[in-house]
């Protein structure tokens, strides 16, 4: 169960509180996108899976022409339509991207209806992302599933949850980062942020133990691949695609300058909400927590009580993070082993990145940990 302590914006200049405002309001909205079917495709949706199974490749083309044609005969202007229209029609052209075929070739009008799509919500892609496939699918009988494998919805499930969770922690985080160390708020924003992250390490140990490599790779992964809109592929959504990318960002990111993390942050961040992209925006550039405190390191002083309980929390937070990253890391890499054996040559995620960027986020986390760890026992 997640927990968000009561909001306090105390220390905080206006623009934050918006944005802490704004992303507070995330989770309604998704449920009102999930909600929502302006296609009328649910009875197209739930046939998916069988017509995947099949192969029924015509017939997914059809129910893909047909969401198209409707999404051009309606008014599709509004937030919460447009975005689910976004997800079905992406979710039936992913289909048959997996049998090598480009749905732009054979759909009249669908890079139009994309790029108007994508103009409605605000959004620089023309593609579908992970919140659409976890957060903003709904659940029950409407769930919007690829294949009927077991997995599959242990995956889409076991995410959902985690990522309600991630934003929880990260609510809270942006509250923590105002106060000073000193601060007794600091550390217990930081205690209520770990303790929801707790939910995202039970979603990514029900995905390890629950869709073996095997089933994700052969079964799940096809689903996954770049599709064409005016003749440029726009990569597949992928599992980088989360809020974890801001909470990185405050605690250690937002003066990192390594080579490698730029252009990962960026490539991921514009697939998600544009309230996330604003808070990435707010804190980039402005000294990480991670900094703050090797400054109090260099002070020479002894850490205060506030502080080092601050710091205590911080490092709670860090060890939650590794604890989640550590088994993300493990079926990243099983899948690119297997997919090597299987294949050769370089494999890259859904996103286009490879192992590299995941674990150089693993090794960041852990890295920040251990300062504070050597903080502690000072």
């Amino acid at each position: 169960m997640v927990y968000v302590k009561a909001v306090s914006t105390e220390g905080m200049d206006g623009r934050s509180i918006q944005l802490l405002e704004k992303l507070q309001w995330e989770q309604e909205i998704n449920k009102a996108i999930a909600d929502a079917d302006p296609l009328d495709v649910d009875s197209s949706m739930q046939l998916l899976p069988f017509l995947n199974e099949q192969k029924r490749v015509e017939a997914i083309r059809d129910a893909l022409e047909q969401a198209v044609m409707r999404a051009q005969n309606q008014d599709m202007e509004v937030f919460v339509y447009a975005s689910a229209a976004i997800r079905d029609i992406c979710m039936l052209a992913a289909s048959l991207t997996s049998y090598n075929i480009e749905p732009s070739d054979c759909v009249p009008g669908f890079s139009d209806t994309l790029l108007n799509l994508s103009a409605a919500v605000k959004s620089s892609l023309p593609r579908d992302s992970f919140i659409d496939y976890t957060s903003r699918n709904p659940e029950g009988r409407r769930e919007r599933h690829f294949t009927s494998r077991l997995e599959e919805g242990i995956f889409i499930d076991s995410l959902r949850r985690g990522m309600t969770a991630l934003d929880c922690s990260l609510q809270e985080l942006m509250q923590a980062c105002h106060y000073p160390l000193a601060h007794s708020n600091f550390a217990d924003h930081c205690y209520a942020a770990a303790h929801n992250f707790q939910i995202m390490i039970d979603a990514i140990v029900q995905v390890k133990r629950g869709i073996t490599t095997e089933v994700f790779t052969h079964y799940i992964r096809p689903f996954f691949e770049p599709f064409k809109v005016e003749d440029r592929a726009y990569s597949a959504p992928s599992g980088a695609e989360m809020s974890i990318l801001n909470i990185d960002l405050i605690i250690w990111g937002s003066d990192c300058k390594d080579e490698i993390y730029a252009p990962y942050v960026l490539a991921n961040i514009v697939r998600l909400p544009v309230v996330y992209q604003e808070i990435c925006s707010l804190f980039a550039g402005q000294k990480s927590l991670i900094t703050r405190i090797k400054e109090l390191l260099t002070s020479g002083r002894d850490l205060y009580a506030d502080e080092r309980n601050s710091v205590r929390a911080l490092h709670s937070l860090l060890t939650k993070m590794y604890s989640f990253r550590m088994p993300h890391y493990k079926v990243a890499e099983d899948n690119v082993k297997l997919r090597l054996k299987e294949t050769g040559g370089v494999v890259k995620g859904s996103s286009g990145f490879g192992i590299d960027e995941v674990k150089y986020v693993l090794e960041q986390t852990m890295k920040s940990r251990q300062l504070l760890s050597q903080l502690l026992v000072a």
